[in-house]
């Protein structure tokens, strides 16, 4: 090439790339040229909220630049995002450049197909008056949403199978009802919410705290994790779809700090409010774990931030409630393993002989609530309520699911020792899982699309999916394991007991 010719080339070749990043600087880069994935954004189903968590779950490409921040810049970027910067929690899980792309729900059809083909195995017998929990005398007058909910929780369910129309109107009013009044729950071991609305309904919201592809620290105990708002919702969803019905509505709600928390909240609640130095509104409440404002505050960005909102069950002046201690409780010590941990025998040498899982319904409860909480992994089952008016033969109430959905990549077999030492279960409960199972029901695929129109959607990050289907198979296989060494199925698959065959062997409220 001639010396005019390279001259050219090279004051060609200067031009371009000035004109590049002067470009690039301005954000006038062509679509065709930029790094950032394009289309996310232009999603028209998908809110200002939902189109930033969309854009974290593309490829990532866009946060290699991490490799080149120096920790401080991290932690400002962090601050202006209301993350917890300051926290192990999120420099833990700060590098997202490997994150798995979500999904797309184009329609439900394994969701409504699962619902459509098989009717509920967990049937509620004919029932009367003295069955249902709240009885009011004229029911015309308690038409509210929370209202009708109520009256329909019984001895033997929370809610009735596919109650499409209830889920329908009463997920979107625990999404978008005003608010009338706000408080802090103290006294807990995390941040929560207790709220008021205005037509006089009440629900329990847990704030927004961590990512969601943010995985519980190998070195930390599951008395110490951090919860998430996104495992309640997700607990409700599945509890729907195992046909269990005893985990109350929650749903994702996308907050203004201001206008919808502090303008409503109470004195208590109003002065832990603060702006930080990113001018993001933030608060914390008085509770134990993960509570210090200078670390792990809720911040909004900079007054957004969504949440979960459950529904409230009945007052306790209507509806008392007996608190029992799990039967396969652990130690929660650093040091000290719970008995059945360490004894293969302990549910038939001690379980099934106490009182009141010797008789009536409440151990294949406990066998149904280990399987969904296998399925989420959650370690924190300390204790669980039953309803005192039903005496002891009523359906266990699913409670306190935050520190679920913690783990996607490993699996606590501990969780299913209820199977592996009872070996027994449910028939309805593992008909339901060999149908869960099958490819066009697949669990995974049936409960993304089940959450896929929450307002927060996409409720789990992608691995969850993958991890539910692979526990399935886990406890499946422990059943068969479980029926081939009985001498017959029927000692392992039991018939749903009846009230009527069912003899109280001490009263119902021997616990709190």
């Amino acid at each position: 090439m001639k010396l005019r010719q390279r001259w050219v080339v090279g004051v060609l070749l200067v031009i371009a790339a000035t004109w590049f990043t002067v470009a690039l600087l301005s954000g006038q880069v062509p679509a065709g040229l930029m790094i950032l994935s394009a289309g996310v954004a232009d999603e028209p189903h998908l809110s200002i909220s939902n189109r930033k968590i969309a854009a974290d779950y593309t490829s990532g490409e866009e946060d290699n630049e991490d490799d080149e921040k120096t920790s401080d810049e991290i932690r400002a970027e962090m601050r202006k995002k209301g993350l917890p910067y300051d926290s192990t929690l999120y420099f833990a899980a700060n590098s997202r450049r490997h994150l798995v792309p979500f999904k797309k729900v184009e329609n439900r059809n394994k969701f409504e197909a699962l619902f459509r083909d098989f009717p509920s195995g967990n049937r509620v017998p004919k029932l009367d008056r003295k069955d249902y929990l709240v009885r009011y005398r004229e029911p015309q007058k308690h038409k509210k949403i929370w209202e009708i909910f109520h009256s329909n929780i019984n001895r033997y369910e929370m809610y009735s199978f596919n109650n499409t129309a209830l889920f329908t109107e009463y997920l979107d009013y625990l999404g978008t009802v005003p608010i009338l009044k706000a408080r802090g729950k103290s006294g807990g071991t995390q941040v929560k919410l207790f709220l008021v609305f205005a037509d006089g309904g009440e629900a329990l919201v847990k704030p927004w705290r961590v990512p969601r592809e943010y995985e519980t620290l190998p070195d930390h105990y599951y008395f110490a994790d951090i919860e998430r708002h996104t495992a309640e919702i997700a607990a409700f969803h599945l509890d729907r779809i195992l046909d269990f019905r005893r985990v109350p509505p929650n749903a994702g709600r996308i907050f203004n700090l201001s206008t919808d928390i502090l303008e409503h909240a109470d004195s208590e609640l109003a002065k832990l409010f603060y702006r930080s130095p990113a001018k993001n509104l933030c608060f914390m409440t008085e509770c134990e774990q993960h509570c210090d404002p200078n670390e792990n505050p809720v911040c909004g960005n900079p007054d957004t931030v969504e949440g979960s909102v459950a529904a409230f069950l009945p007052a306790e002046k209507e509806a008392k409630r007996a608190s029992w201690t799990h039967p396969f409780k652990r130690s929660y010590s650093r040091k000290d393993k719970a008995v059945w941990e360490t004894d293969p025998n302990y549910c038939k040498r001690v379980v099934m002989l106490q009182h009141p899982y010797n008789s009536g319904r409440r151990l294949l409860d406990i066998v149904d609530l280990a399987i969904a909480d296998f399925f989420a992994g959650n370690l924190d089952r300390h204790s669980y309520n039953t309803y005192k008016i039903f005496g002891n033969f009523s359906t266990v109430i699913h409670l306190d699911h935050g520190r679920g959905f913690g783990k996607y990549k490993t699996d606590d077999l501990s969780c299913i020792v209820p199977i592996t030492q009872c070996c027994i279960i449910r028939k309805s409960t593992y008909e339901r899982l060999l149908i869960l199972q099958r490819d066009e029901y697949k669990l995974g695929d049936v409960m993304r699309q089940s959450m896929s129109t929450d307002r927060i959607f996409p409720v789990l990050y992608e691995p969850h999916y993958d991890a539910l289907n692979r526990r399935l198979d886990i406890v499946i296989e422990a059943v068969r394991k479980c029926i081939s060494n009985a001498e017959s199925e029927e000692d392992v698959l039991k018939l749903e007991p009846r009230i009527e065959d069912y003899v109280e062997t001490q009263p119902p409220d021997d616990e709190t």
